[in-house]
């Protein structure tokens, strides 16, 4: 008799939900639920709770509103960065304003979705960042499109080592582990970083991380959703392509 083939199970990411309205929170909590690869672990109302859970918890993914009574998400951002948890942030605001988008996204959060968008957004934002990626809603997008032009458009030429360490930046590597990856000193890193900002004209890890993301390096704003949910990686095709272009737009 052949023996009987279990299937190991998947795993599901565990999420984190932040959010001050009840009814809204109730909302995301129904969402996540009817998601199979995601399991509910746990809803916070106010910073403070939300440090806590955090903290306890430790999920996978945090779904972070950003305005509080008492406060703005960046509180629990920076809790995260202090404590060096692995948790990813998704943020998902009722306001996508420059201001915002720039503190989320400088602060580590890896997708921001506006509420606007709808539920259906918030899944593929789900998916992606589960996935390793970015996801930015079309309005957080919009804003991020002229976040990440600050001298117009400037006709920029990256290296192909240059566009490696773009890439590496984006996932949230600090200079050490990419000198690790790359087999360089430290030292070599920082040159390509100060050399990646002259020729972009960008410097905060926000503007880097959407810049990579238009060059195709990490899933963006717009890379589709595969059957089973979730986002589909960069293929090598593109990749290459984007890394023997002769000039990218800053």
């Amino acid at each position: 008799m052949e023996p009987k083939v279990i299937p190991l199970p998947t795993k599901r990411h565990r999420v984190l939900i932040v959010e001050d309205q009840p009814a809204m929170r109730e909302t995301l909590a129904l969402l996540v639920e009817s998601l199979p690869a995601f399991v509910l672990v746990g809803q916070a109302g106010t910073l403070e709770e939300a440090k806590r859970l955090g903290a306890e918890l430790e999920p996978d993914i945090a779904v972070l509103d950003w305005r509080f009574p008492e406060g703005s998400g960046a509180e629990f951002l920076a809790q995260l960065r202090r404590e060096a948890r692995s948790t990813e942030v998704l943020v998902f605001s009722a306001t996508a304003s420059a201001q915002v988008v720039r503190e989320a996204l400088t602060g580590g959060a890896k997708g921001f979705v506006e509420k606007g968008a709808g539920m259906a957004e918030l899944t593929k934002a789900l998916h992606a960042v589960a996935s390793g990626g970015i996801y930015f809603g079309p309005a957080t997008a919009r804003t991020l499109d002229g976040l990440v032009r600050p001298r117009g458009d400037v006709t920029t030429t990256l290296s192909e080592r240059e566009l490696e360490v773009l890439n590496l930046i984006a996932n949230g590597l600090p200079s050490k582990e990419i000198a690790v990856q790359l087999n360089v000193s430290v030292k070599t890193v920082n040159s390509y970083r100060v050399s990646i900002s002259a020729k972009t004209g960008l410097t905060s890890i926000a503007r880097l991380t959407m810049h990579a993301a238009r060059l195709g390096l990490i899933p963006g704003p717009h890379d589709s959703i595969d059957a089973s949910g979730a986002a589909r990686p960069v293929s090598p095709e593109a990749r290459n392509s984007s890394a023997t272009a002769s000039s990218v737009r800053a």
